[in-house]
């Protein structure tokens, strides 16, 4: 039988570091030890970086008395890598930070693309399509 005041406290604990980790977002350059150049670095530069990393990290090659610190270092690599090496997390994660503008694509930002398409047309087009649809499910039904 579990006691329910070290269940809570032990969940509480979890919460409470489960919202530490939301809140400061780790700036993955700087894990992958690429702090100085931030925005400006190519795949490759950052493919040469995780790689270097992940071999002196690696669990399997760290010295048992390490182990666990380094099974977290090599996890925190592993994220870095994969959000920086996919252009559109790397793009939403520069955001984040504040490296990046916008999150618009092609050099818009947000604002812009909104005005240039407004609500009205989207809803315009929407109310169409629908009519469309019950127009087929109509044929089909006869």
């Amino acid at each position: 039988m579990v006691n329910p005041k070290i269940a809570t406290a032990v969940f509480m604990r979890e919460r409470n570091t489960r919202s530490i980790r939301v809140s400061c977002k780790a700036n993955f350059y700087e894990v992958l030890s690429l702090g100085s150049k931030n925005g400006n670095v190519g795949f490759d530069e950052i493919k040469k970086a995780y790689r270097s990393m992940a071999l002196q990290y690696h669990p399997d090659v760290c010295p048992p008395s390490t182990r666990e610190e380094s099974t977290r270092r090599f996890v925190e690599l592993r994220e870095a890598y994969e959000t920086l090496s996919n252009p559109v997390s790397r793009k939403l994660h520069d955001y984040e930070l504040g490296l990046a503008d916008s999150l618009g694509f092609g050099g818009q930002s947000l604002e812009k693309r909104r005005s240039r398409f407004p609500k009205q047309v989207w809803e315009n087009q929407l109310y169409r399509l629908k009519q469309r649809s019950q127009i087929r499910m109509q044929k089909k039904a006869i």
